[in-house]
């Protein structure tokens, strides 16, 4: 087991006017070398969810137990530089993270941080910013002349670099172009597939959850509402009262199949039947 939650709640300034709880109670878990999604409306806690897997923040109250790592409310002067290397967070807006001179030394810090001997480091650097489709001739280049989807594959190779079991995306894809979305979400499955990469990924886009997510998460108002595999979550009826909207896929071989088809083919067998032909994930 690669993630444990138990009973997770987490307020945002508490005991003060703009009190806000963002998690309510949350139990999951999430199995080794699996792809998990986590999806919900904007506020549903997604964000304030991922932020504790590497203790970026520690839970009011609840435990979580990640790999070897305990974490409480009790752990505040607790190091997790270790539970970091292990867990890598890649932020919304990752780019913003970029700050060194050259885009090799930035992606070069974090195995450094990690105590990565220069060799090796620029070794891995080089190794995950050509599997992002960082071309060889840019490595020189201020991180800062970049465009901006090519800054978000340098962050999210300096996150590679150190080399983390569980690889969290909290919506890589954001400002990328429809072909370099693709390719990101294909290196991310080439991770789980084979090096063994857990991933954990936060999208609002339905069309990638679709194709990539083997489980999914969906939280409303801090509450986990459903967690299910995605033939069960694509084939339940009640995900739309929550603001989810079908797959594009889906929702063009429903409108496919006439009348006289679905006399003689169940909805639920009709979904089961779309997501095993056409999905990538087992």
């Amino acid at each position: 087991m690669a993630i444990k939650i138990e009973n997770v709640f987490y307020t945002y300034a508490p005991q003060s006017v703009f009190e806000y709880k963002a998690l309510k109670g949350i139990d999951l878990k999430i199995n080794n070398n699996s792809f998990t999604a986590i999806i919900g409306q904007t506020g549903s806690g997604k964000s304030t969810l991922i932020q504790h897997l590497n203790a970026i923040l520690l839970p009011e109250a609840g435990t979580l137990e990640i790999n070897d790592f305990k974490i409480t409310n009790k752990d505040k002067k607790t190091s997790y530089k270790n539970l970091r290397k292990e867990v890598g967070l890649v932020f919304q807006f990752s780019e913003y993270q970029l700050f060194e001179e050259t885009i090799l030394k930035d992606v070069m810090f974090g195995p450094l941080n990690f105590d990565v001997d220069e060799k090796r480091a620029q070794e891995l650097a080089i190794k995950y910013l050509k599997l992002v489709n960082i071309d060889e001739s840019l490595f020189d280049k201020s991180p800062f002349d970049l465009s901006g989807g090519q800054k978000r594959r340098v962050a999210i190779a300096g996150i590679l670099a150190i080399q983390p079991d569980i690889i969290v995306l909290d919506e890589p894809t954001a400002g990328l172009d429809p072909q370099g979305a693709q390719e990101m979400m294909e290196v991310f499955l080439e991770l789980k597939e084979q090096h063994h990469k857990t991933l954990i990924l936060v999208s609002h886009d339905m069309d990638f959850v679709y194709e990539y997510a083997q489980n999914i998460v969906l939280l409303n108002e801090g509450r986990i509402v459903l967690n299910e595999d995605k033939v069960n979550f694509f084939n339940n009826k009640d995900i739309s009262k929550y603001g989810i909207e079908k797959p594009q896929l889906l929702n063009l071989y429903e409108g496919l199949f006439n009348k006289q088809a679905k006399m003689y083919l169940s909805y639920d067998k009709m979904i089961n039947l779309i997501v095993e032909e056409f999905s990538d994930v087992k």
